[in-house]
């Protein structure tokens, strides 16, 4: 497993490439972000490279939805833009989402004039072509977001109809994207998504509950979590997608703690 940082929320109001320096010196080295649009690309790669960062996972898409066939050409033509860029960063996992989201997270559309099995259609037929586009050396992974909190009227919200969506595609390189903190948002029980759903898991993220903060904050209890998959043998990237409670700096050296206590070689 690799323990990775996304950059969005920590150290507020300074540069990314600022970020990326002092997440080096907090002893990560791998990074992930949100949109690739509002950022320098070759300012990003020039620290990754200056400091020995990589690029783990970025957002594919930044409009349309996948719920809404007339919007997929949206999704497309940044899904093509996003491939572009994790080339050159040599990044190996892209987010998918089912819904546009605005600012602070706000689903842009609900498209309730579009019935539940027309949206699930829709977002299978999507992510096919989506699958199209994409080159091997790419993982496609499809997040789960909680509706009762952060992303009301979000569609993908829980793990059963995510898990049909992947058996039925079938495809290596599209995965789920779990992240433990809005699966536990939405009542689901951690532990046995872990055990169960494994194989349809390419990638995870962790942000403790209640607050979406940094683990230790909340009641869960990360520690176990983490020997869990270790036990289950997942090797794949554990993303750290957190508003720090307090203090950036600090928040790192508890996570860097916390890895080291289950990871300790």
């Amino acid at each position: 497993m690799k323990p990775v940082i996304c950059i969005e929320m920590i150290y507020p109001g300074i540069k990314p490439e600022e970020k990326i320096e002092k997440i080096k010196q907090a002893g990560f080295s791998w990074i992930e972000f949100w949109d690739w649009t509002d950022k320098n690309i070759d300012l990003l790669y020039s620290s990754c490279h200056q400091f020995n960062v990589k690029v783990a996972n970025f957002s594919g898409q930044r409009h349309g939805c996948l719920i809404a066939s007339n919007t997929h050409h949206e999704i497309f033509f940044d899904l093509k833009h996003a491939i572009k860029t994790a080339k050159i960063l040599n990044c190996p996992y892209l987010m998918l989402l089912t819904d546009e989201l605005g600012e602070e997270g706000v689903v842009k559309y609900n498209y309730t004039e579009i019935s539940a099995k027309e949206k699930y259609d829709n977002i299978i037929s999507g992510l096919e072509k989506a699958i199209s586009l994409t080159p091997g050396s790419i993982t496609l992974v499809l997040e789960i977001l909680n509706t009762k909190i952060d992303h009301p009227g979000y569609c993908l919200d829980n793990m059963d109809t995510a898990v049909k969506i992947i058996r039925e595609i079938n495809y290596p390189q599209l995965k789920i994207l779990a992240d433990l903190y809005h699966l536990g948002v939405m009542g689901h029980d951690i532990k046995q998504i872990i055990k169960q759903y494994l194989p349809e898991i390419g990638y995870i993220h962790i942000a403790d509950i209640p607050g979406r903060h940094e683990p230790g904050t909340g009641k869960i209890d990360w520690k176990e979590i983490l020997e869990l998959l270790k036990a289950e043998r997942y090797n794949g990237f554990v993303g750290f997608e957190y508003s720090p409670a307090h203090d950036s700096d600090e928040s790192l050296l508890q996570i860097k703690n916390l890895w080291k206590s289950v990871f300790s070689e």
